[in-house]
């Protein structure tokens, strides 16, 4: 795996490769998978379905975080304020960041596989709208998809009517957990991750990133805008596009409910859509499940 930071759209963005790297020669309809994480976009969370992924299929695999959601330990340039800012941070920005690294990094003869979860399917969604972007597409997949009303289901409620709040405090308490020694923070993490039942080898320093006060912020400051911005359903480039993008929703999920699948099915009957029991934030226990079910449809469309 390598990664680094590339200025896209203004802010230093962290991006990971199995495979080539992406200033790489790539042959021409040379297969690329490209990741386009939830909410946090950090790209650690994501390593472990990606390197499944590519060694599964053989392809490159790319993934692009979220603006502001990876900060290095040595900042190159210094990551642009949120204030001041807000349109690099929220859901547009991320959405243009995302289009600046595909028309920019992405070999204009490489063939474009995109698996996008959570908010990240609905960026991707909008990514369909860039001709150049779209013609390139062999087929999009949507892992648990928070693409319509997200304040209405379970966890934007929680979101909008708790956390909202206390964000205050949540920002103050990660200050003071960063004040702690290191092996303080450890043992923190270890009972958290012990009780949660997630790997700690695999996500620590996933979670240290998160936990910093800067990131936290633009992770905060992205979701209320999906709560605001996230509302109906773009069928129109679903309807237009249909032939190229699956969707997996998970039976008890707090962000894409089953009903949401139940209602595409209903709106667009001809929707490649389906429902397995995995959990919403696959990438903390069950990547190596995703990964399987992924790879399997990519080589089935071949």
């Amino acid at each position: 795996m390598r990664e680094a930071y590339l200025d896209i759209n203004g802010v230093g963005t962290r991006v990971s490769t199995y495979g080539k790297w992406i200033e790489e020669s790539v042959e021409c309809n040379e297969d690329i998978v490209i990741i386009i994480p939830g909410n946090p976009g950090i790209t650690g969370f994501y390593d472990k379905f990606a390197k499944l992924l590519h060694e599964s299929l053989g392809y490159s695999v790319w993934c692009i975080g979220h603006a502001g959601h990876n900060i290095p330990k040595e900042r190159i340039s210094p990551l642009p304020a949120l204030k001041g800012n807000e349109e690099l941070y929220g859901l547009k920005g991320q959405i243009k960041s995302k289009a600046e690294f595909l028309e920019k990094y992405v070999p204009k003869d490489g063939n474009i596989h995109i698996i996008a979860h959570s908010i990240g399917a609905y960026m991707a969604l909008d990514l369909l709208k860039h001709p150049s972007i779209r013609d390139r597409l062999v087929d999009m997949y949507l892992l648990f998809p928070a693409v319509e009303y997200i304040a209405e289901t379970k966890g934007g409620k929680i979101l909008n009517w708790f956390a909202k709040y206390i964000l205050w405090l949540i920002i103050f308490m990660a200050g003071i957990f960063n004040l702690f020694p290191t092996i303080l923070q450890n043992i923190l993490l270890n009972i958290y991750m012990f009780v949660t039942r997630t790997s700690t080898s695999q996500h620590r320093h996933n979670i240290k990133m998160l936990i910093q006060p800067a990131v936290l912020r633009r992770v905060f400051f992205l979701a209320f805008e999906e709560m605001e911005q996230v509302r109906e359903r773009n069928n129109v480039v679903i309807k237009e596009n249909v032939e190229k993008i699956r969707f997996l929703y998970g039976k008890k999920d707090r962000w894409a409910p089953f009903s949401y699948y139940e209602n595409i099915k209903k709106d667009i009957p001809n929707v490649d859509a389906h429902v397995c029991g995995l959990q919403h934030a696959f990438v903390l226990r069950q990547s190596a499940e995703v990964a399987l079910i992924v790879s399997d449809w990519i080589k089935s469309k071949k």
